[in-house]
């Protein structure tokens, strides 16, 4: 299969068709045009025109990034489509990270073992504790 990572942003329903297919919930486009610029580096992959897949990075530029949208379609999963674009992730956190930056994902269920090749560590652990999430409703 041949597909192509380009460093852009998806477009608004772009975005929610990705985050539609995996099961994640939607947004108002109006919202999405809004936060998708803030976003610090971006890649999406195609497959001829159709996009299959995207990765993002947030954060304040130097003491936290954050890895967001991290998105394979499911029919195009298992083919190295997600690990190239973690690839160029963490090549860009690499390039602009400093001495304690701190680089934080929430993984899926079950897709935690994809992100430990490249250092993450599953919580709890007894030195960083459990970590916590609050989803604005």
């Amino acid at each position: 299969m041949h597909y192509t990572i380009t460093e852009q942003l998806p477009t608004p329903a772009q975005y929610n068709a990705l985050r539609q297919a995996v099961g994640w919930g939607i947004y108002d486009e109006a919202v999405i045009e809004n936060a998708l610029p803030n976003t610090l580096y971006c890649v999406c992959t195609f497959v001829n025109d159709e996009i299959v897949g995207m990765a993002r990075i947030i954060g304040d530029g130097g003491l936290v990034y954050y890895i967001q949208d991290v998105i394979v379609l499911p029919t195009y999963q298992r083919n190295g489509i997600g690990r190239r674009m973690m690839d160029k992730i963490m090549a860009y956190i690499e390039a602009h990270a400093h001495h304690n930056t701190i680089i934080g994902l929430m993984a899926a269920v079950g897709k935690e073992a994809f992100y430990e090749p490249y250092g993450f560590i599953r919580r709890p652990d007894a030195r960083r504790g459990a970590g916590m999430t609050r989803f604005w409703e």
